[in-house]
């Protein structure tokens, strides 16, 4: 019988593999039989106290799908250098006249024939906002966050008013708001970009 243990995200697992010749009752399996010990007491802990208690915990969260390695993935955790760039790039800077016809274009197609319905409302405004930002995203500006708020309603001759406050870097960080009608239905698009250091 071969054994070979593995060390993983402080939990031991050990894996059998059944030789071919082997007799007895046993059923022979292709698949190697994995058993993580879950109650034991984890190098460095004495057994006893928080720090046992808390490494038991951890061990009992660990997710079979994290400790187990699999084929083709890198379990490698790629930590990023803080750049301290406080301001974008000239190439990475928010062009709002290409910001608005990426939007206006994405909201033309959806809306066209929309016939407006209460029960589907919500739903058509989460739509939309997915695709609007799914557009953006493709856009080169780098290190904003994007908030998309869709606002619809059925027409009726009322009006509407839709405000927005907002403490930000009024150098850098940038909005857009774009409406558009239907025979009877209004959509009210409002594009957050706020740049993060």
């Amino acid at each position: 019988m071969i054994i070979a243990l593995f060390k993983m995200a402080d939990l031991n697992t050990v894996v059998e593999d059944v030789p071919a010749e082997a007799s007895g009752s046993e059923k022979r399996s292709s698949k190697p039989r994995v058993s993580v010990p879950r109650n034991q007491n984890l190098p460095g802990t004495s057994g006893f106290g928080v720090n046992a208690a808390a490494a038991a915990a951890r061990a009992r969260r660990q997710s079979s799908r994290t400790s187990i390695p699999r084929a083709g993935f890198d379990r490698r955790l790629i930590r990023y250098e803080n750049t301290y760039r406080m301001e974008p790039d000239d190439d990475h800077k928010v062009d709002i006249a290409r910001l608005r016809r990426v939007a206006t274009s994405v909201i033309e197609t959806a809306i066209s024939g929309y016939k407006y319905d209460p029960n589907q409302g919500k739903q058509f405004s989460l739509a939309l906002a997915e695709r609007i930002r799914g557009q953006i995203k493709q856009l080169p500006f780098q290190r904003y966050k994007l908030v998309v708020q869709v606002t619809i309603g059925e027409k009726k001759g009322q009006d509407l008013r839709v405000a927005s406050r907002c403490i930000w870097d009024v150098k850098w960080d940038r909005h857009l708001t774009i409406s558009k009608e239907t025979s009877d239905a209004y959509v009210t698009v409002t594009i957050f970009l706020v740049y993060t250091d």
